[in-house]
């Protein structure tokens, strides 16, 4: 039987994983359908959502499902392919790789609409966001493959598990990443503040001007959103790799637990962010959830 800080743990993250689906099935939805809806942010966003989605679906199993059932997993083949495909949370930590991917393109995106606006259309055309979208799941699929071919399932502690040198390497490898991936992100979300709230720079004057400027603040305002909730809540993540490879024995279990809550958090917030920070997103979320038309005014 498990225990009872395993069954709390699981009953929280599954009320995380219901507010995940729901708020990024609604931003795809959303995307996919509502006129107007199909501008290069919007497709980052569009594949931010889906990664969020799949990363919660495939990552939430192996902490929900597993405490309760890790004695019933087979030995041999069929439990290694278990692990690989949705008791190890491989597909899930891909996913997650293709929004960290994301996210970097959204705060790139943004730098360049609010201090490039010259340059803008040129890099972030449509038929380039869609490559940048392909790329990202391609670097994720490359990054994550190691995972994918050695995880197997241990019989002495019930659970999904790597060698240890695949370990430590690839906590390694995901500390210099998203410590790079925070850099980059505060970096460029310092940028796009101090140029659209601190910068003394001529007054616009013009209506169309001002209805611009109001517009791209909006939009600015919901990817800095979700760029500091991405930071804040992947900070444990990054404590919990550090812990990991200074320590000789297993990693610290609160340390784990916070880490993987907050990453699941940070998947089921992202949808939310929008309907708050966007008006656009908040009409046609309330268009969609009461199922009436979009008013022509």
């Amino acid at each position: 039987m498990p225990a009872t800080g395993e069954i709390i743990f699981s009953v929280v993250l599954s009320a995380v994983l219901v507010f995940n689906i729901a708020g990024n099935s609604l931003v795809i939805y959303i995307i996919r359908n509502e006129r107007g809806m199909k501008t290069s942010t919007n497709y980052l966003l569009l594949n931010l959502a889906v990664a969020d989605l799949l990363f919660g679906v495939f990552f939430a199993p192996e902490f929900i499902f597993l405490p309760f059932f890790r004695q019933s997993v087979p030995d041999g083949v069929l439990g290694d392919w278990l692990c690989k495909i949705l008791l190890g949370s491989n597909i899930g930590w891909v996913a997650s790789r293709a929004s960290i991917f994301t996210m970097i393109c959204l705060s790139v995106e943004r730098y360049f609409a609010v201090c490039r606006p010259h340059t803008f259309r040129q890099r972030f055309s449509i038929k380039i966001v869609k490559v940048l979208i392909v790329v990202s799941w391609i670097f994720a699929v490359v990054m994550l493959f190691p995972l994918l071919v050695h995880i197997h399932f241990s019989r002495d502690d019930y659970r999904c598990s790597l060698d240890k040198s695949i370990f430590k390497g690839y906590m390694l490898y995901s500390l210099v990443e998203i410590t790079c991936v925070l850099s980059l992100m505060i970096s460029f979300t310092v940028k796009i503040f101090i140029s659209l709230w601190c910068k003394q720079t001529v007054e616009a004057t013009g209506e169309r001007e001002i209805t611009e400027r109001k517009k791209k603040k909006k939009v600015t305002l919901c990817v800095l959103a979700v760029v500091v909730t991405y930071v804040v809540c992947w900070s444990p993540a990054a404590i919990n790799f550090v812990v990991a490879l200074g320590s000789s024995s297993a990693i610290q279990p609160e340390l784990f637990t916070a880490s993987v809550l907050t990453s699941s958090i940070n998947a089921a917030l992202d949808p939310y962010l929008f309907s708050f920070q966007s008006s656009r997103f908040k009409v046609l979320f309330k268009k969609v959830l009461c199922c009436r038309k979009e008013s022509s005014g």
